[in-house]
């Protein structure tokens, strides 16, 4: 019954995956053919996910398995889940996305297959969402007329830590975490009774938040142990992309439904990326197992990987560099408090004088929070206009046919997930054009609600609608997408689920659209744009994960008393102290300054404040960084040629 994977079908994902001529090296392959529980512990920019997809794709062409069971294959963004769909051959495709196959995020995973079914036993009804905003929403509306439990939480964090309290699985109060209560607090206070009754109140309606599907989830497991076998049943495999970023109580619901020895479990990731993890978190939730090694970057040349080897909390995983890939010297720009304005300017200057070309620059910096008016360095001290908020705003349009056009004209700018979101918002706004409630809570129909039903009524269905979906996608990207065959298809699939009677309505039928509230493509948002046009895009560090670009400039802020800089100049200039390797925030400042400096392929820049930097220029030199100023750079471009 073991699946043997041959030189022919790795030649065939090559083709599929690799441009031409390439290979995958003997890690890879390694990897590829391995078919029992193993990890594999991955450098930035080895190319992990393409090895991953590589041995779904092949995997897909020997299914059906003999004892028919599927794989699984878990990630915590779709990111990864819209790339299996658009680099799949058609065929491959289809077969990965029908049941038993599970694709999707690990809270998709613990909401679909044992939060809502716990739930419903618990509390003999469904849920109404699981979502942290409307969480929150729920809650305030009760918190908000408890004076005395506002004044005894005012000084603990308020709304936001009654919320992010956790249900205990065992019992269902509320606790520090899933196994302790909270601390100074005895049950039988008051204060203890009323935080237990609000939130058991919001639970009771059917509001949980992100955090409390692992409490039902768990609690279910307890009570129904035979669940285990029934996933044992439908898997074969399971896949873990970044398992770094995985939380405790994450891997505390998978561990126990996927036990490596009853089937094969791969997990993926490098433990210097944990940057989504508190504290070191990461570093006791994800043991790598037996691991299998990928110790070379297809991303930089020597010049970063140098770099790399000192800013990391971990110096145990190999970074051998691409070797055809030429990087530039790092860069350090300086730059006196009150100019951190100028910072971008200056590192275009850069761009133009390496003359690079490939159009892909970034400014990132671990704080996105303003805290100007603090007077503490953050990234809208760099470029004021910063949001860190900013998403694709919901639109709503009169008939079908302006949301279908609407998603052909996003398709350019943004991805897979957004396209598919107003798709999803035009059928809900069908059902409620006609008087179509969600049956379980008698209200309108949302996004959300539209995938669950079908979900739940028909999941093949479901399943082929989305992988139709992606295919439209990138028709849409080539322009070939027609707006009216597309709404059509979308009607006639609606159809199977929910039957309506087009004669009652003009919403499915019209062809005119609705110009009056279409908006135009989003204007461009968090981005520097030069005179000349050269675009710099700005975030946050933990919004490009996983993104290579051609040069990074990684803006110094402030958190827990201290600067990045200040934290970690030793490890800037080549040493590792044991000291520092031991303090919490060295090492969380260590692991985002790694995920931050492994973004580039060629060009790596830091904005240092000029105090932080002063006296170490020459270690710094030594270890192979240049240093500027912010106006010897700006200088320089407006000195005559």
């Amino acid at each position: 019954m073991t699946v043997e994977i041959t030189e022919d079908d790795i030649a065939y994902a090559e083709k599929l995956l690799l441009p031409a001529g390439q290979s995958f090296d003997d890690e890879r392959r390694a990897f590829i053919r391995c078919m029992e529980s193993r990890d594999v512990i991955a450098c930035p920019g080895s190319g992990k996910t393409t090895a991953l997809l590589a041995k779904i794709l092949i995997l897909a062409k020997k299914m059906p398995f003999e004892d028919d069971r599927g794989i699984c294959v878990l990630t915590h963004t779709n990111v990864a889940i819209d790339e299996i769909t658009q680099q799949a051959d058609h065929i491959a495709a289809d077969t990965l996305f029908r049941y038993p196959n599970f694709f999707g995020t690990i809270q998709g995973f613990v909401d679909q297959f044992l939060a809502m079914p716990g739930y419903r036993s618990e509390f003999q009804k469904p849920i109404v969402a699981i979502d942290n905003d409307r969480f929150f929403s729920e809650l305030e509306k009760l918190y908000s007329k408890d004076y005395r439990l506002r004044g005894w939480m005012k000084h603990k964090g308020g709304l936001s830590t009654l919320g992010n309290y956790w249900l205990r699985p065992e019992t269902l109060k509320v606790g520090k975490n899933l196994d302790e209560p909270i601390s100074k607090l005895r049950e039988d206070t008051p204060t203890y009774q009323r935080i237990n009754e609000i939130r058991t109140e919001v639970l009771e309606r059917g509001f949980l938040s992100y955090n409390d599907a692992y409490s039902i989830a768990l609690r279910y497991l307890n009570f129904v142990p035979a669940i285990c076998q029934a996933f044992q049943d439908r898997f074969r495999m399971v896949f873990l992309d970044e398992a770094q970023d995985t939380y405790e109580h994450q891997f505390r619901v998978l561990n126990a439904i996927f036990q490596p020895d009853k089937l094969m479990v791969q997990r993926i990731g490098d433990p210097n990326q944990a940057i989504f993890n508190s504290g070191t978190e990461s570093d006791t939730a994800w043991s790598p197992r037996s691991p299998l090694h990928f110790s070379d970057s297809q991303r930089y040349g020597n010049t970063i990987s140098r770099l790399l080897s000192s800013v990391r909390l971990r110096d145990d995983i190999s970074l051998r560099v691409c070797r055809s890939r030429h990087s530039h010297p790092p860069q350090i720009i300086t730059f006196p408090l009150g100019k951190e304005h100028q910072v971008i300017h200056a590192f275009i200057e850069l761009i133009r004088k390496f003359e690079l070309h490939e159009n892909s620059y970034y400014a990132i910096g671990w704080i996105g929070k303003d805290k100007t008016a603090e007077g503490k360095l953050c990234i809208p001290a760099y470029f004021p206009h910063f949001d860190r908020f900013q998403k694709s705003s919901n639109k709503r349009f009169s008939n079908l046919i302006s949301y279908t056009t609407y998603a052909i004209k996003i398709s350019k700018t943004e991805c897979l997930k957004r396209f598919f979101e107003i798709v999803l918002q035009g059928i809900a706004h069908a059902l409620d054009n006609v008087g179509i409630k969600y049956e379980e809570s008698n209200r309108s129909y949302t996004p959300y609600t539209v995938k669950k039903h079908w979900e739940c009524q028909d999941e093949e269905s479901y399943s082929k609608f989305r992988l139709q979906i992606a295919w439209s996608y990138l028709q849409a990207l080539d322009s070939q997408l027609d707006a009216i065959k597309f709404r059509d298809f979308i009607k006639a699939n609606m159809a199977s689920i929910w039957p309506i009677n087009e004669e009652k309505t003009t919403f499915l039928t019209s062809d005119a659209i609705d110009f009056a509230n279409q908006p135009d493509t989003k204007e461009p948002v968090n981005q520097f744009i030069s005179d000349d046009g050269i675009v710099v895009n700005v975030g946050t560090v933990h919004s490009v994960k996983g993104e290579t670009h051609t040069a990074t400039l990684y803006l110094e802020t402030y958190y827990q008393k201290a600067t990045d800089s200040k934290r970690l100049i030793e490890f800037l200039k080549g040493n590792r102290p044991s000291s520092d390797l031991k303090k919490v925030h060295h090492q969380q400042n260590l692991k985002v300054a790694h995920v931050a400096f492994s973004r580039p392929k060629h060009l790596l820049a830091f904005a240092c404040q000029a105090s932080n930097v002063a006296g170490h220029e020459k270690e710094l030199r030594d270890n192979g960084w240049e240093i500027h100023s912010v106006f010897d750079l700006i200088k320089e471009k407006e000195a005559p040629a």
